[in-house]
């Protein structure tokens, strides 16, 4: 016979049946006429034995006209026990190659040779002579029905009816003395479903080959081995692109969710198809994937390059550029960015989709005028690294300000606003300052204001009874446009200093509460006070009184705060004259409990079904319960949520052991860690 050695193969198949306890993995597919069963021992020690004593199967009636029975009735689907087939059984099917390789681990007693290149000493040294047996006939199994027939790994129950659900049990027929755990599975012909077609078939074209990948760890419970298909005349007619099915090959505990394979392809100039079929345990093929289709692409290996920029009527601007002709077929099109300053982000201008173009004309470009070009197609795009410079004339002033309008309260702040204007190129605004309509307006903020408001402070200690402001607009060249109206503002009888502002509480490391605020803009401020209370009292403490400082901005540690209490500060300021402004706004903060928050999680095993109840101890309000959980010691998922502090699972199988776990949400939105995890065994 034919010996076949995979290397890789063997690797995956003896890393996942090592480590495992002694018994039967079982699966089941329901058809329309009968029900098949799948099985395959754990480890090598059950392998043997099964292969010497055989394998019995039982059937168990549970439910019958979608009720369940009293009296559960048993019957023994094998007179005999099911063992592999004799060698001359075999012999018939030795053209496949799986028959071949499952015959020669079954009835040889010394395992192949290892082909030349493969050091047979570090394979030996690895894997013992009956792991090396044991992998590659549950390899062969799962590639090929009949291999699991004459292995003795496969039955169907052509008795099974349709109004009635079973619990087929497969076990080996040894000696109590050397029994092994049983495997079973629960199913009937009504679970019968129509075998899915594979999902997410992607392909990646690269320079005369394809990368393909489809999802497997969606419908791995369906399949276990694919092959791809792929048509020369727009999906009429495929073929297989190789006689060997895909098997993903993954590290122990790895299960991964893509399958790769790559084709070569004889040009870049063919459009291909492609689509993936998926085969079962049982040999049953899946209907097709949706097709991929495209043809190679040569890789992006250069940017394009502006290599001329012109200044239309000082309107437009006309940007052309270079890119190899011969790479039209591959690309897409051509993008080009814009911005007004070399650094600011860019915004996408044009967007392309004729490969031919080598040429645009911006019709709204701004004074100042930062280009980038990129050549793009399905897979990547090459932005140049230049940055091109094109630039419009521009010596006209902005329109002076609308809109300019202002007050001074009682605390001597000047508050203006203005509407902006709507020239492109805006750079800000300058304001000016005179006690006199008839003097010289001086400007009283050396930096170009970005925004449309301002506060100035202005002095009451005055003889003046008004004072007159007026704005320039300025652009990014620096025209300033003409003074607007002069707006004239009366100077308030009472002149309290102007209240600070809290802009900040916060926490240091030692969780006491940072306040930061504006200071007041009065000039003749000598302090301020800071005031608090805890929420629930009426009455606020004065707690501190701090200098007014050179900078805008002060900042004060309270270091008298309790754990777990909600506290309310205020400011306000005091001048020279020991005139008081008003509070400031108020600041609210929650200092940290030191209280510890529990979530303690218990269980209830019942007889169908696993009660799970909590109680919870946090600071925040609970808004809901997130339940998660295992099987047999699989990752966590989500199973549900619950608003009450009870949670019930049905969807329990024999045999199993289930972990959950929950976490709380709050009403903020946030959430909190998971429980400790409590475990229940069916």
């Amino acid at each position: 016979m034919v010996k076949f050695c995979v290397l890789m193969v063997l690797l995956c198949f003896l890393t996942t049946a090592n480590g495992q306890t002694d018994g039967v993995e079982l699966i089941a597919s329901p058809r329309q006429d009968s029900i098949m069963l799948r099985w395959a021992p754990r480890n090598p020690y059950t392998w043997q034995l099964a292969n010497k004593y055989g394998y019995l199967v039982k059937r168990y009636t549970i439910v019958r006209g979608k009720k369940v029975v009293k009296e559960v009735t048993v019957v023994d689907l094998t007179n005999t026990p099911i063992k592999p087939a004799p060698l001359n059984e075999w012999e018939p099917y030795s053209d496949d190659k799986f028959v071949s390789i499952a015959a020669e681990c079954i009835f040889s007693t010394v395992y192949g040779e290892v082909p030349t290149g493969i050091n047979p000493h570090f394979a030996y040294k690895k894997y013992k002579e009956q792991e090396h047996r044991f992998g590659f006939a549950l390899y062969a199994a799962d590639q090929s029905p009949q291999v699991a027939k004459l292995s003795g790994l496969y039955f169907a129950d052509k008795t099974a009816l349709v109004k009635e659900k079973y619990l087929y049990k497969v076990f080996v027929n040894a000696p109590d003395t050397l029994a092994v755990d049983t495997a079973s599975v629960f199913t009937g012909i009504s679970d019968y479903a129509p075998l899915p077609k594979p999902l997410d078939l992607h392909a990646e074209w690269g320079d005369k080959e394809v990368q393909l990948s489809w999802n497997i760890l969606y419908l791995s419970h369906h399949y276990n081995a694919y092959f791809l298909e792929k048509s020369f005349d727009n999906g009429k007619t495929y073929k297989r692109i190789s006689e060997n099915n895909a098997v993903q090959v993954a590290d122990k505990d790895v299960t991964p969710e893509y399958q790769y394979l790559t084709d070569t392809l004889k040009d870049n100039k063919e459009t291909i198809y492609y689509r993936v079929r998926g085969i079962t345990p049982f040999g049953e093929t899946s209907p097709p994937s949706d097709s991929v289709f495209g043809k190679g692409q040569l890789p992006l290996s250069s940017a394009p390059v502006f290599f001329k920029e012109d200044v239309l009527e000082n309107k437009y601007i006309k940007l052309e550029w270079m890119y190899p002709q011969e790479m039209n077929e591959y690309i897409s099109g051509f993008k080009i960015y814009r911005s007004s300053k070399p650094k600011s982000k860019k915004e996408l201008v044009y967007n392309g989709l004729i490969p031919a173009a080598r040429e645009y004309i911006d019709s709204v470009p701004g004074i100042t005028n930062y280009y980038l070009i990129s050549v793009y197609n399905q897979k990547e795009e090459n932005v140049t690294p230049f940055i091109t410079f094109v630039q419009r004339i521009d010596s006209f002033p902005p329109e002076p300000p609308l809109g300019f309008v202002g007050e001074i309260d009682s605390l001597g702040a000047a508050h203006f606003h203005w509407k902006a204007n709507t020239e492109e190129d805006i750079d800000g605004y300058r304001i000016y300052r005179a006690n006199n309509p008839k003097f010289e307006f001086a400007l009283i903020h050396s930096a170009v204001i970005k925004d449309t408001t301002f506060i100035d402070s202005v002095s009451l200690k005055v003889l003046n009874k008004n004072i007159y402001y007026c704005i320039k607009a300025v652009d990014v060249r620096d025209n300033q446009s003409k003074f607007s109206p002069i707006l004239t503002l009366k100077r308030p009888d009472i002149i309290p200093p102007v209240p600070p502002v809290i802009k900040n509480l916060a926490f240091d490391s030692k969780n006491y509460v940072e306040l930061l605020w504006v200071n007041s803009s009065s000039i003749d401020v000598v302090n301020h006070q800071i005031f608090r209370k805890e929420l629930n009292d009426s009455v606020f403490e004065n707690i501190a009184t701090v200098g007014k400082g050179d900078s805008i901005r002060s900042t004060f540690v309270d270091k008298t705060v309790k754990p777990g209490v909600k506290y309310v500060y205020y400011l306000s300021a005091k001048d020279d004259s020991d005139l008081v402004s008003a509070p400031s706004n108020s600041g609210y903060i929650n200092t940290p409990s030191d209280k510890e928050e529990i979530i303690k999680l218990k269980r209830r095993v019942l007889t169908d079904r696993v009660k799970l109840t909590w109680n919870i101890e946090m600071q925040k309000e609970v808004k809901k319960v997130i339940v998660y959980r295992s099987i047999n010691n699989g990752g966590m998922q989500l199973l549900g949520y619950s608003e009450t502090n009870e949670y019930i699972d049905n969807k329990l199988a024999p045999e199993k052991t289930y972990e959950y776990c929950i976490k709380a949400i709050f009403i903020d939105g946030s959430n909190s860690v998971l429980s400790k995890p409590v475990t229940a065994k069916m």
